[in-house]
């Protein structure tokens, strides 16, 4: 009970800085500007009998919005995808990226990494992954039954059986996850661990980051408790949360042809866009993945929640012009520059890997000498994977992640360098 109320309250605190939710849960009459109003309002957690936990429950009042929700069951603009896991155009990364076999070897992202689907398929995805699930922790940002969990269990909720739990739960990703039962009225938290770690950032979020910070945010799960947690003591930059890790000597897995103890970042989209210009000037998830569009005479907020290259005169042509082609053009550009650094580096660290292995099979290395090179492959292999797990391709923050890389290529260099020497001893 008093961690239930801890929650309720540290919710609370957060809904304070909130306003409402310019427009994202609201029709409007064509022409209506959307004016967002300053929400003072306290906002309590439902009790669990009251809770509208299904998206079909709001299907009638607000039926534009639903449609668009629901376009992300489909594949491109029309073609409902096949309920199983990858859908009908599955995006393979192992196949795309053969490499990760053997920068992930010994995780389950080295067996099965699949490109993330719509919302619509969050909770379908995760009980079809063949990766392992420490505990009912994973349901998190899955269902709009996570909070429901929370509040009956309290923290014994992360340890429960993950297959157990998922057999009571009936609704995927809903309104509930970012408006709980007030669509149309005011953005809000659901998820505790972004409730708890926001209160830790000398950092005003305004809510149009809010809603999908809750959930696009890099964390790792407490090994005792298996509690979720953002690595945001530090701060949320590349470095901070690398210290965070380092100084609690945490680490996700231990590579097996290394014995790198490394980190596997999760999908770090707030903590990249945060610092970039479109933050800076003021622009929200929203404006850019949930833009105001017009169907047949009216104006609502879509909650498709794609590329905003796919509603590219409604997310970018507000601010950047009518010419759509040139805006993709441009885009895609940066993607394709990081992308090829992103290569770049991964090359680099699979021979650090393979040097490494081999020289750990044919010699004692003495502990100093084996600690620096450790230190510089999870230095290395950590930037790697903070821009290549991060949605955008780079295009969120384009300068942090150069940035992010070319550090990555200067550690990973040093253990080049520093392997070749050893072998020439």
């Amino acid at each position: 009970m008093k961690r239930e109320l801890k929650f309720v309250v540290s919710i609370m605190v957060i809904l304070g800085l909130l306003i409402s939710s310019l427009g994202c849960a609201r029709e409007e009459e064509p022409g209506e500007p959307l004016t967002p109003e300053i929400e003072d309002e306290r906002v309590e957690v439902p009790n669990v009998g009251e809770m509208i936990l299904s998206s079909e429950a709001w299907q009638e009042e607000y039926p534009m919005i639903y449609e668009s929700f629901i376009r992300t069951s489909r594949y491109k603009d029309g073609v409902i995808e096949d309920p199983e896991l990858g859908g009908l155009m599955p995006l393979d990364y192992i196949q795309e990226y053969p490499e990760i076999e053997i920068l992930y070897d010994g995780i389950g992202f080295a067996k099965e990494y699949y490109a993330a689907r719509g919302h619509y398929y969050a909770l379908t995805d995760v009980i079809n992954t063949v990766r392992p699930k420490p505990g009912a922790s994973c349901l998190a940002c899955k269902t709009s039954e996570y909070e429901r969990l929370y509040v009956e269990n309290g923290d014994d909720l992360f340890r429960m059986d993950f297959h157990e739990t998922v057999q009571e739960i009936e609704n995927g990703i809903s309104c509930y996850n970012c408006h709980r039962n007030e669509p149309g009225e005011r953005v809000q938290v659901t998820s505790p661990h972004f409730a708890d770690a926001v209160e830790r950032l000398d950092l005003e979020i305004p809510p149009g980051n809010m809603a999908c910070a809750q959930c696009h945010v890099e964390y790792y799960f407490e090994p005792e408790t298996g509690t979720i947690v953002l690595p945001w003591d530090n701060g949320i930059g590349v470095d901070e949360i690398e210290a965070y890790f380092d100084e609690r000597d945490f680490h996700d897995w231990k590579h097996p042809r290394t014995g790198t103890p490394l980190i596997k970042v999760q999908h770090p989209e707030f903590e990249m866009y945060t610092d970039s210009l479109h933050a800076r000037l003021g622009i929200t998830c929203i404006d850019c993945h949930m833009p105001t569009v017009e169907e047949d005479g009216e104006t609502y907020t879509s909650h498709w929640a794609k590329s905003p290259l796919k509603t590219v005169n409604e997310s970018c042509g507000q601010c950047h012009g009518p010419d759509g082609d040139a805006i993709i053009a441009d885009t895609q550009a940066i993607q394709k520059e990081i992308k090829g650094e992103l290569a770049e580096l991964s090359s680099m660290i699979v021979k650090l890997i393979e040097d490494f292995a081999v020289l750990v099979e044919e010699r004692d290395l003495d502990e100093e000498t084996l600690h620096e090179l450790w230190s510089l492959h999870r230095k290395a292999q950590y930037r790697w994977d903070f821009v290549f797990v991060e949605n955008s391709t780079g295009f969120h923050n384009a300068s942090k992640a150069r940035r992010t890389l070319e550090d990555g290529k200067e550690y990973a260099q040093q253990a080049l360098e520093l392997l070749e020497g050893l072998n020439n001893q």
